[in-house]
């Protein structure tokens, strides 16, 4: 193999791995540090998924409003005798102190992102606006995909409705964040690259389908039977799609080709990035 070619193959992917990784770092930092508001129905569906954060915004406005100011009056406000304190036990020499459960200790310390609630919450729990992060916004557009919009021409949703009840929208939403930060990571040092850019396209699958391709299916009125209608031909509204696509492809050519001959892969291996042709036998 020629220098060109070994420059090639060892320095093209390089650049690759700079963009995708920085772009998914970007995305999946955004997922968990910015902030976007609910309210009403979508703060509610959020509650029901499990959200303890919003769960623990309707509990608190509940108690807000349970509690109101109670006017005394003077004159039939007697006094009363205070009730006289029962005698208390003194303990034996050498009793425990009771113990608490264990599993009441760990009620109060949970790493899960969701918390199951007997009650269902409605969006009339949640007159006031919630912020918080962003990640959950995937959660509301998985849980909304399983549902058939009433104006559609389509009578199929775009994810089955096993994955868009109860809590799963929020593990989905939470795999994705970490397979955006974890996996643009991995990708921007070149270790296990062919594993993390596997999770970068489909999460780009599942992005372009979710927001671009399957909406314009389930409409019944998609251009060549999959592509978002009513809109121009070069107008700005292509951009979303186009970045997406030009993710996707980044993402498999990692996939396919690996990280190339400057990565942590190549370090640790140390298998040449082309392997050389065998000489052919001799006559």
């Amino acid at each position: 193999m020629s220098t060109r070619d070994s420059f090639a193959v060892s320095v093209a992917p390089v650049f690759l791995r700079l963009v995708l990784g920085t772009t998914f770092i970007w995305a999946g930092l955004g997922k968990f540090m910015a902030e976007f508001s609910v309210k009403g129905e979508q703060a509610a569906a959020l509650a029901n998924m499990g959200v303890s954060s919003v769960q623990t915004r309707a509990g608190a406005a509940a108690a807000a409003e349970s509690v109101k100011p109670v006017v005394k009056d003077p004159v039939k406000e007697a006094p009363k005798e205070a009730p006289k304190e029962p005698a208390k036990k003194t303990a034996k020499p050498g009793a425990q102190a009771p113990q608490t459960d264990p599993a009441v200790r760990l009620a109060s310390f949970t790493l899960l992102p969701v918390q199951s609630s007997a009650r269902t919450f409605t969006a009339a729990d949640f007159p006031d606006e919630i912020k918080l992060a962003r990640l959950y916004s995937v959660a509301l557009l998985v849980h909304s995909a399983g549902k058939v919009p009433s104006d559609a021409k389509a009578t199929f949703p775009l994810m089955p409705s096993q994955v868009t009840q109860g809590e799963w929208p929020v593990y989905i939403a939470w795999t994705v964040a970490i397979s955006e930060l974890l996996g643009g990571f991995l990708v921007l040092t070149g270790l296990f690259t062919r594993l993390s850019a596997f999770f970068l396209a489909g999460t780009m699958i599942g992005a372009i389908w979710l927001t671009e391709i399957g909406p314009a299916v389930q409409s019944g009125n998609a251009v060549f039977f999959f592509l978002p209608a009513n809109r121009e031909t070069f107008g700005m509204d292509w951009n979303t799609l186009l970045i997406q696509c030009s993710m996707l492809a980044m993402a498999l050519n990692l996939m396919f080709a690996g990280a190339g001959g400057l990565s942590m892969d190549r370090a640790i291996s140390g298998r040449p990035v082309v392997s050389k042709p065998k000489p052919a036998p001799q006559g």
